[in-house]
């Protein structure tokens, strides 16, 4: 088949004969931040020039990246978009079902019209005979009588009815309207609408051409999150990739194969150029009557539990799970960005929801270990560590972590902040029981002079009740000063390992069953007497 890529919008020939077909949607290829859909068809062509009318296309394209291919022998003249309003009501379900309610209520209206009529007609017929019955010679009174309570009596009964149908009429009416007032709503969201193309051919002799479409909408999206499971901390971590699919092309996908890719069609492509780079002088900040503006270093807290970036580490190999799903999905990667190939047909409907789908599973071996931080919380949580992790395509998502058969809460995976091994939270563990307390009889304001020293010393406990040994990786800090007047020595650290740019202390610790380990955590402050320090 050879390709056409022709966005001409000149009228097209009034002598083309008119053909019209409906595309068939073969697959499409969701983006971060937009897709591709991919149609395909066959039209009987006669000899001579065609104009072709293909429907059943999404209303919200980026006409540029339209691409048409048909088969040889036949010439591409023009292509052209539109959108196409009368084919909407088709296609979408609602607005069928709305136009559904809309004969209903329209027929019962008009029966409650044709009964209100009749009653109107009966009330007309009764006026007139009594008008002739009155004027009638011979008439007795007793008869009068009988006709008056009979024309009392029919002429109440009417006129109720008429009321009664009258307020029928209201309330079918106002039925009526609202129905029609939704169906143009959803007429003119631009979100339901279906397009169509219009294209011009070429052939020299009758033939049933076969023709393939492709574009690119914004209109779509997908989101990555994972469901990370592990039955004990013997066995490997279960990943499962899942993607939340969301589109509001005006077409509903039915039944297509779905191809996810971490690429992005609305790239700027163009090369960029360097252009000259000046540095100038700026006027630096003065202190003016004491008071300046102070920068504000930022720190990495410690409450960062959740993901954790480390160093260097062992190589381990990823395996895919035994998971069906595996048998369905191929990854192809190239320099643009990764697409798994879903081989299995689904719907999406174009109602902005997300659809979540499965498209692949990994074992992957961890490595388990237990975290700390008793300054910010007295829990112990269980961190699995992964290496080799970028064998997995991973995108930024959220995570259901399930840890041996408990939920145990979220947490979230951003590979752009990990380095070499990726350490996710598996939990908190309450059998490992975490103290922190001031020891007040070991801390004390001292004043030298001009300055005031001040001793803080904290006690840290760990006690281990589970029935096996763990291994625990404990952090606090100690404060660090902006000013020259004020100095901080740290004391006592029971071993830790200090880094002095950022005051904090980190301690690997082995814990026995049933055994409790004490950390002794000792510094001084010294400043002047009269400056209050804030922080501590």
């Amino acid at each position: 088949m050879k390709k056409g890529f022709l966005i001409l919008l000149f009228p097209l020939s009034v002598f083309a004969q008119q053909i019209k077909t409906k595309a068939v949607l073969a697959g499409v290829t969701v983006y971060n931040n937009g897709a591709q859909l991919n149609h395909v068809g066959k039209v009987n062509l006669p000899s001579g020039t065609s104009e072709i009318v293909i429907n059943n296309i999404s209303g919200r394209i980026n006409e540029n990246s339209i691409q048409v291919g048909v088969s040889s022998g036949v010439t591409i003249l023009s292509v052209q978009f539109n959108k196409d309003f009368l084919n909407t009501d088709d296609a979408n379900p609602e607005i069928k079902k709305l136009n559904d309610s809309v004969k209903r209520v329209s027929a019962e209206l008009t029966k409650t019209k044709n009964a209100k009529i009749i009653e109107e007609q009966t009330l007309v017929l009764l006026d007139e005979n009594r008008k002739s019955g009155g004027t009638n010679n011979g008439t007795n009174v007793a008869e009068l009588i009988k006709l008056a309570e009979y024309y009392r009596n029919k002429s109440a009964e009417v006129r109720t009815a008429i009321s009664v149908l009258a307020l029928t009429e209201e309330k079918q009416n106002q039925r009526l309207s609202a129905l029609q007032q939704q169906i143009a709503e959803l007429r003119n969201n631009p979100n339901q609408q279906l397009g169509q193309l219009v294209l011009q051919l070429l052939t020299k002799e009758g033939t049933e051409a076969a023709y393939n479409i492709s574009y690119v909408t914004p209109a779509a999206n997908w989101l990555a999150s994972y469901d990370i499971k592990a039955e004990s901390t013997a066995k490997p971590l279960d990943i499962i990739y899942k993607a939340a699919i969301t589109q509001s092309t005006g077409l509903d996908w039915k039944k297509v194969k779905l191809s996810l890719s971490t690429g992005n069609p609305n790239y700027n492509i163009t090369a960029p150029n360097l252009n000259p780079w000046f540095v100038s002088t700026y006027q630096q900040q003065i202190r003016i009557r004491g008071i300046a503006l102070s920068t504000i270093k930022e720190e990495k807290s410690l409450d960062e539990v959740m993901m954790v970036g480390y160093g260097k580490a062992k190589q381990q190999n990823l395996t895919a799970s035994a998971s069906t799903i595996n048998n369905y999905t191929s990854v192809n990667e190239s320099q643009l960005g990764v697409t798994f190939n879903i081989d299995i047909p689904y719907d999406i409907n174009s109602d902005n929801k997300p659809h979540t789908v499965s498209f692949k599973e990994y074992a992957v071996p961890a490595k388990y270990k237990y975290y700390a931080a008793p300054k910010l919380s007295s829990d112990a949580y269980l961190l699995a560590d992964v290496t080799n992790w970028e064998k997995l395509n991973l995108q930024a998502g959220n995570a259901n972590i399930v840890f041996e058969g408990t939920y145990t809460g979220k947490s979230y995976i951003n590979p752009a902040n990990i380095l070499d091994t990726l350490s996710l939270s598996m939990g908190r563990d309450k059998k490992i029981i975490i103290t922190k307390e001031k020891q007040e009889d070991f801390s004390s304001t001292k004043f030298i002079g001009a300055n005031k020293k001040q001793l803080y010393t904290y006690l840290i406990k760990v006690r281990n009740t589970k029935k096996e040994p763990i291994d625990l990786s404990l952090k606090d800090q100690y404060p660090l000063s902006t000013e020259s007047d004020i100095e901080i020595e740290l004391l006592e650290s029971s071993g830790a390992e200090v880094n002095k740019e950022t005051g904090m202390l980190s301690w690997q610790l082995k814990i026995a069953p049933n055994e409790t380990k004490t950390i002794k955590l000792s510094y001084a402050v010294k400043a002047p007497k009269n400056k209050i320090i804030a922080g501590l």
